[in-house]
């Protein structure tokens, strides 16, 4: 019964850890530069493309971000001042190609109301092409990670029908700016903050490690079920 128990104890171990590794090994890796406004402050200052919103750089406190202003008390018919990109020259992130299986990740706050849409937007200037991704802030009041999905989810990157997959990846292949755009929640002033803005990718090593730990699991599991009964309860 002991040496049944210490086998059964050990295969559950490895198998924990098998479960585990994703969430604690694959920790992913940086490409590039992060945009950080601190020691990685963008080389050109991120600005909206129209005049919808401010956005200024806001080192008031231990750790600067890109501070965006949505004035209150605007007009509550639909228009473009319900809106606004905010953006910066990509090559701050990643001068070379951008592949596939990378994506977006960076920090946001929202001061006391969360944005109707919000999104991660890229685009080429020789198509004139623009795309993006949504993603969902938590809440207010504290900072967040948010996270795109990888450039290989094409259909999630794509804001209008008349582009396809062709589009798409000769953009990629030539990304000049990278950014937010918000679509406000109502008439009353809006403040929120982006920092830590990152071009991410999968550690290949990782995928090794969480593959060898799932086949370590596997065989140990397929050796006791080999061995005969009096080996196993020897």
């Amino acid at each position: 019964m002991t040496h049944k128990f210490h086998r059964f104890s050990m295969i559950a171990a490895v198998c924990s850890v098998a479960l585990v590794l994703p969430s604690v090994l694959l920790a992913d890796a940086i490409v590039g530069d992060p945009i950080d406004w601190d020691a990685y402050s963008p080389s050109v200052a991120w600005a909206p493309i129209g005049s919808s919103a401010t956005a200024v750089e806001n080192d008031s406190g231990a750790d600067d971000y890109l501070e965006i202003t949505f004035p209150g008390g605007i007009d509550p018919g639909p228009g473009a001042h319900w809106y606004e990109t905010i953006k910066g020259p990509s090559d701050d992130l990643f001068a070379l190609t951008w592949e596939q299986d990378y994506w977006i990740e960076f920090d946001f706050w929202a001061n006391d109301v969360v944005p109707d849409t919000l999104q991660v937007r890229w685009g080429a200037d020789g198509s004139g092409r623009t795309w993006g991704n949504t993603v969902s802030p938590s809440g207010v009041g504290s900072w967040g990670t948010l996270k795109t999905d990888t450039f290989s989810s094409y259909e999630n990157w794509k804001l209008s029908p008349l582009v396809d997959q062709d589009d798409f990846l000769a953009d990629l292949g030539s990304v000049d700016w990278i950014g937010v755009y918000i679509f406000r929640d109502g008439t009353d002033e809006e403040i929120y903050g982006v920092d830590d803005f990152k071009l991410m990718v999968p550690e290949p090593e990782e995928y090794l490690m969480l593959a060898a730990a799932l086949l370590t699991a596997f065989l140990v599991m397929r050796r006791q079920k080999m061995l005969p009964e009096f080996v196993r309860a020897a």
